[in-house]
């Protein structure tokens, strides 16, 4: 069933493109635009959706959450977002919780000169 789901998607999305382009060119310039033309956003209508929709339908399950979670994992966002607020955006794992008692162990340098403001 998934791949006729993923054939409909792909000849949908080239539909789509052809019927937009086509649209979009007689609205702005009053005619439609060549044969040649349509065609090839009908082919690039075709590649983008059907790659979209096999990415959707077997890549991830179909489960748009699982598809954001894979792709920051990847990406290592979580680390990056906890990086830049300070904070913990997932909860401490053991080794995390051993290098802040580590740090919490060290003792403080006395520091000379000017004070921070």
């Amino acid at each position: 069933m998934l791949t006729v789901y993923l054939i409909a998607f792909t000849i949908l999305g080239g539909l789509l493109a052809s019927f937009a382009i086509a649209g979009w060119s007689s609205y702005s310039e009053g005619k439609l635009p060549a044969t040649p033309t349509i065609f090839r956003w009908f082919l690039a209508g075709i590649t983008a959706s059907g790659l979209s929709a096999y990415v959707w339908l077997f890549g991830a399950g179909g489960d748009p959450e699982k598809m954001i979670q894979s792709v920051s994992q990847a990406l290592e966002v979580n680390e990056i977002i906890e990086k830049l607020s300070g904070g913990s955006v997932e909860p401490d794992t053991k080794t995390q919780v051993k290098e802040k008692e580590k740090e919490k162990e060290k003792p403080t340098e006395i520091t000379v000169g000017m004070p921070n403001f």
